[in-house]
């Protein structure tokens, strides 16, 4: 067990080096998927076995961990299945963020030149729609596109 402050949210913190945590992960579907991983540390970090038929899934192990970072459950498919009739199915946990040598659990540089990258073609779409009430309403997205964007432009230079 990691000691925990008691503010949210909860950043358990490791001392420096390497460091294995226990992992406990649950799947319950209505529809098969076929992967279920744990996302963080700038990609796949574990991909973890389903049960025959790809609807559920119990697993038990530990994960290793170098650096601060986060991590979620992601399970999806590659197609569709009735009745979740969208592209494909996926669902993802909310993260949790953990700190290695009091380091801040910063998205990966990748994961911010992603976003750049989205908020970008979403201010593209904002500045290229035609229906908004008013001029007000267009440049309070795009203001708060921008403010998203220095965030992410801010994490890519730190080097995460």
């Amino acid at each position: 067990p990691v000691a925990c402050p008691r503010r949210p949210p909860c950043v358990p913190t490791l001392p420096p080096g390497p460091h294995e945590i226990r992992v406990r992960a649950t799947l319950r579907s209505i529809v098969p998927v076929d992967h279920l991983e744990i996302v963080g540390a700038g990609g796949v970090a574990a991909d973890l076995p389903l049960a025959p038929g790809g609807a559920d899934a119990t697993y038990a192990g530990r994960l290793p961990i170098e650096r601060s970072g986060w991590y979620t459950l992601r399970a999806w498919s590659k197609r569709s299945t009735h009745p979740v009739l969208d592209i494909y199915p996926f669902a993802t946990t909310s993260p949790l963020y953990v700190s290695v040598a009091g380091a801040p659990p910063l998205p990966a540089r990748a994961d911010a030149e992603f976003f750049i990258a989205w908020i970008d073609r979403l201010a593209d779409d904002a500045r290229a729609h035609t229906g908004w009430n008013d001029d007000a309403e267009k440049e309070a997205v795009l203001e708060s596109l921008r403010r998203a964007r220095t965030v992410y432009e801010r994490i890519a230079g730190a080097g995460g």
